[in-house]
C-alpha cells in the first residue's frame, strides 16, 4: 500500500549518498515528495527510480551544484514548480583533513562556500515558501565538530560552528512564526566523508559510528521532537557538553591528540 501523502515538498542538498540519500529515503517512504539536489545526476537518477519501484512518494532528482552563483535561485524555482518546499535540509557539505599549512587554498574555499555560505543562500531563497506551508522545517545538518576547535581539520570544524551558530540564531528569529529550525550535529557517519576529506579509513575505526541510514532516523526524531540542536550517540554528547567545563587549553590539545595525522594519512 501506498503510504498516505505528506504536505508540502522536502528539498534536500548532498542527496547523492550517505546522509542524504537515506533522508531522502526515508522521507519518500512517509509519503513526502523530495527534492533530491546534488551534483551526480546518475545517482539522483537511481534515487529516483527506487522511490518508484517502492510505491514512495516521488524524489524529483535536480542535478546542481549548490555553490553555484544561480544555484540558490534554480532551487528555488523548481521547488515553486513541484507545489513549494515546506522542507529543506541542508545536508550537503564536505571535510580537509590534513595540516592547515599545506592545504589548497582553491579547495578551502570551496569548503567554505559549500558548507557555510551555499547554506546560508540556499535558505535565504527557499525560506518565503518555507514560511508560506504552515508547517515548515529548516534542518541544517553541523557537526560534533562544531562544538571544539578541530586541529587538522580546522577550517572543517569552524564551518560547522558556523552552522551551529547559524541555526540557533536563526531558530530564535523564528520562533512562534510555524517555522522549525535545527542543527543536527553528529560524530563519525559511514558515508564517502573520510575518503572525500583525505583522511583514510581513520574516522571509520573510532567509537560509536552511525550508518547513514541510523544517522537519517536520528535526524527524523530530531525535527518531530522539535530539538533546535541534537548531537546523536551519548558519546558524543558527553564529548560535546564536556567542552563547557574544561579549560579551553585542555580542550585544544585533546582534540589535537584525536585528530593527529596517522601514517598513510
Amino acid at each position: 500500500m501506498a503510504p498516505s501523502p505528506a504536505p508540502g515538498l522536502a528539498v534536500v542538498t548532498g542527496a547523492s549518498a550517505g546522509i542524504g540519500a537515506a533522508l531522502a529515503r526515508r522521507l519518500s517512504r512517509a509519503g513526502r515528495a523530495v527534492l533530491a539536489v546534488a551534483r551526480r545526476e546518475e545517482r539522483l537518477v537511481a534515487l529516483a527510480a527506487e522511490a518508484r519501484e517502492a510505491g514512495g512518494a516521488p524524489i524529483h532528482p535536480l542535478a546542481a551544484d549548490v555553490t553555484g552563483e544561480d544555484a540558490a535561485a534554480r532551487i528555488a524555482a523548481r521547488a515553486a514548480e513541484l507545489g513549494g518546499a515546506a522542507w529543506l535540509v541542508n545536508n550537503a557539505g564536505f571535510g580537509y583533513y590534513g595540516a592547515f599549512a599545506q592545504q589548497d587554498r582553491a579547495r578551502l574555499a570551496m569548503l567554505v562556500r559549500l558548507n557555510c555560505e551555499a547554506l546560508v543562500f540556499l535558505t535565504h531563497a527557499l525560506l518565503p515558501q518555507v514560511r508560506a506551508s504552515g508547517e515548515g522545517v529548516v534542518l541544517n545538518v553541523a557537526s560534533a565538530a562544531a562544538f571544539q576547535p578541530t586541529p587538522f581539520m580546522s577550517v572543517y570544524g569552524a564551518s560547522k560552528a558556523f552552522v551551529l551558530s547559524f541555526s540557533e540564531g536563526l531558530a530564535e528569529e523564528l520562533r512562534g512564526s510555524g517555522v522549525f529550525v535545527g542543527a543536527y550535529c553528529p560524530g563519525p557517519v559511514e558515508t564517502e566523508f573520510g575518503e572525500v576529506a583525505g583522511a583514510g579509513e581513520r574516522f571509520e575505526s573510532v567509537p560509536a559510528v552511525l550508518s547513514a541510514d541510523a544517522a537519517a532516523r536520528e535526524a527524523l526524531a530530531q525535527i518531530a521532537r522539535r530539538e533546535v540542536v541534537f548531537v546523536p550517540k551519548a558519546l558524543y554528547r558527553l564529548v560535546t557538553t564536556a567542552g563547557r567545563f574544561f579549560p579551553r587549553g585542555l580542550v585544544r590539545r585533546l582534540s589535537a591528540r584525536a585528530h593527529w595525522p596517522r601514517e598513510g594519512t
